[in-house]
């Protein structure tokens, strides 16, 4: 409609027949348009709160130690092997596929002289490289030790190594445990 409708002849010509209610939706816009930025605003500021809040968490579950040990005697497709370590002591390995962690319980372990410490060694099971585990201090009778990505580890050994450390286990093993296999 172009505001000349031919009924209503006295509104031919006015000038303000191409603005009809346009000064209304003009303000009505602007009104929205001043609501709607701080609104924005906020959801921005809202959803960039939230980011950094699920960073945070996401970060905070990776940093802290996971208990592994606590996780596989939890499990309910553990899987235990126990041996009697050469020299005395004893060890329990458990494993569990579905937690894919496995843990080594050792006690009763005789004292070593205070220049040696004994160190626990996972093997790969493709390659058979060792990797240090944990070294347990001389004065200890126990211990107890947790890891992760069991499906590579082919055996757990435990060994008497000097007090600096190896890089390589340097002594025959005092125990030798084949993972066991999965239920």
């Amino acid at each position: 409609m172009s505001g000349t409708d031919p009924e209503h002849l006295e509104y031919r010509g006015d000038d303000n027949d191409e603005d009809l209610g346009m000064d209304l939706v003009d303000q009505v816009s602007t009104d929205a348009e001043s609501t709607r930025k701080p609104l924005k605003k906020w959801v921005f500021v809202l959803a960039g709160f939230a980011v950094i809040l699920i960073g945070v968490v996401i970060l905070l579950a990776n940093l802290v130690p996971k208990d592994y040990v606590s996780q596989v005697d939890g499990a309910k497709d553990k899987v235990v092997v126990q041996a009697d370590i050469d020299n005395g002591g004893h060890a329990v390995l458990s494993t569990s596929a579905k937690a894919d962690a496995g843990s080594l319980v050792l006690t009763g372990l005789p004292t070593l002289d205070p220049t040696e410490r004994y160190t626990i060694w996972l093997i790969q099971a493709e390659s058979d490289r060792p990797t240090r585990l944990a070294t347990i201090d001389a004065g200890a009778q126990g211990a107890s030790e947790g890891f992760n990505g069991v499906a590579t580890v082919g055996s757990v050994m435990l060994t008497v190594e000097p007090s600096e450390g190896s890089t390589s286990p340097s002594d025959e093993p005092l125990l030798l445990l084949e993972t066991p296999a999965a239920k």
